[in-house]
């Protein structure tokens, strides 16, 4: 029954990222695109010289001819040719994943940190407009986000590979870290950008939100002690989830005490879509801030903080809990990878542990109805010299706070501006990697404004040994232009 209730969250989870409904890093490589609409997302301070745009999903023509969308992937310790490769000898003509062998999977351990993340999302707009009057520049958006972070330790899988009586194994270890953080929700934001004077520009987005589907790994506590030849594992989980498709009544235990039982409501179809939260029966509520001063004509500073919020999450809430001691012996990881040896079968770990570990963990429904979840919010500080009226360089700080943690980026830029093009290419050096060559393009042709960008270059020619892909692209209607021979080419 326990599978079943997780199957059903996973099928919700898959539902809501086949419809696109989407959240995800903004692109770097479009901060300093200034003819482009979109950059007063990381800005709201900013303006192009335009007297109004419009585009999205829905918008006649535009959004049908190319989607406004902006899809990442990131993986922060190995790309897919660490995991899946060519193999050699009696593989060389098969692909081998990296626990083809013993040898291999030593390899792959290697490669891991101490907690791994693979990250996935998509911006979705299906609307966006703006317009001038006098000093103030006006923008609207409707658009659906998603983000889905897996996480877990790299202690454990070394665990697994090499066995408890290995001597590169602690007897304490730390397998903390395993994770499941899945958020989707609807955005409607307005937005203002004003001249405060010449020099000066100050912008400020409000943002209604609406919650669709979530859940969250509010802590999983492992610790796993040695002692001889056996070992003990410490647990202290808690998860929470609010989804549309099915209501938990109760969790517990079976007669024999070896099974997990959960009692569920499952909903009907038109049940489902009303509760999908566009309703606002999930509410939530950010703010986006930003300023931009011309210390000199050719040199601009600025600085924003963007989706400072949270959604409370009502619907079908459930929060799940457990923890306990679980003794047993130790691991030959050997006997678990192929090693080419097909004469001997071994019982899949699961198999031979779950039902002692459910029976220990003694998890339990917790009678949480409702629950709160903080955005991720992200800070931006830079500037930009123009050594013409069109070029310049750029540099930029982003810093993304989630959970306590921050996550910082600090790229430089080459940029382009004329009253028709965008151009842009980035240098962006991010945790433990340094590799992200970045370009941008938006060219407008009459009335349409094409765009495309991606932060990472090198890996979308090479996919093979990508850890970081993006891809930004769209197009929008463009409605006048606001002469201003400082800013922009004639």
């Amino acid at each position: 029954m326990l599978k079943k209730y997780i199957y059903q969250i996973f099928i919700v989870i898959a539902a809501v990222l086949l419809s696109s409904n989407a959240w995800a890093q903004e692109s770097i490589s479009m901060y300093n695109m200034r003819t482009l609409p979109q950059t007063s997302r990381l800005n709201p301070a900013f303006q192009t010289d335009y007297n109004g745009h419009m585009g999205g999903l829905i918008s006649p023509f535009s959004g049908q001819l190319l989607p406004d969308l902006d899809i990442n992937f990131h993986s922060s310790s190995f790309a897919y040719n660490d995991f899946i490769y060519g193999g050699d000898g009696i593989y060389s003509d098969s692909l081998i994943w990296a626990f083809n062998s013993h040898d291999d999977a030593l390899k792959f351990v290697d490669k891991l940190d101490k907690v791994n993340h693979l990250t996935f999302g998509i911006n979705n707009n299906i609307l966006n407009f703006g317009f001038r009057t006098k000093k103030l520049y006006w923008s609207f958006n409707a658009t659906t986000r998603t983000n889905v972070d897996l996480s877990f330790p790299g202690g454990l899988v070394e665990l697994m590979v090499k066995g408890n009586a290995h001597p590169d194994i602690s007897p304490n270890m730390d397998l903390s870290g395993f994770g499941v953080d899945f958020m989707s929700y609807l955005e409607v934001g307005l937005g203002t950008s004003m001249e405060i004077m010449p020099e000066l520009k100050v912008g400020i987005k409000a943002k209604a939100l609406a919650g669709l589907a979530n859940v969250e790994t509010v802590k999983t506590d492992l610790y796993l002690d040695s002692y001889n030849d056996s070992l003990i594992l410490q647990s202290d989980i808690q998860m929470r989830a609010s989804q549309p498709a099915f209501i938990l009544e109760d969790l517990y235990y079976d007669f024999q005490g070896d099974s997990l039982v959960s009692e569920t409501t499952e909903l009907e179809t038109n049940e489902i879509i009303n509760n999908l939260g566009y309703d606002f029966s999930n509410p939530g509520f950010a703010i986006d801030l930003g300023a931009e001063y011309e210390i000199m004509p050719e040199l601009k500073a600025f600085a924003s903080v963007t989706d400072i919020g949270f959604i409370q999450w009502n619907t079908n809430v459930a929060e799940v809990s457990g923890g306990g001691k679980f003794f047993f012996e130790g691991i030959d990881g050997v006997n678990y990878i192929d090693d080419n040896d097909t004469t001997t079968t071994e019982p899949e770990i699961g198999e031979t542990y779950e039902d002692s570990l459910l029976r220990v963990l003694d998890i339990k429904k917790t009678g949480v109805s409702s629950y709160k979840t903080w955005l991720p919010t992200r800070v931006y500080v830079g500037g930009t010299y123009n050594i013409t009226d069109a070029i310049g360089f750029g540099g930029l700080y982003r810093g993304v706070i989630h959970d306590g943690e921050l996550n910082s980026a600090v790229s430089i830029s080459a940029n382009a501006n004329t009253n028709h093009i965008s151009a842009t290419i980035t240098y962006t050096v991010m945790e433990d990697n340094f590799d992200n060559i970045g370009i941008g393009f938006a060219g407008r042709f009459g009335p349409l404004q094409m765009y495309i960008m991606s932060d990472h270059v090198l890996e979308e020619v090479f996919p093979q040994t990508a850890r970081d892909v993006n891809i930004r692209m769209g197009v929008n209607w463009i409605f006048g232009y606001k002469k201003d021979k400082a800013a922009l080419i004639e």
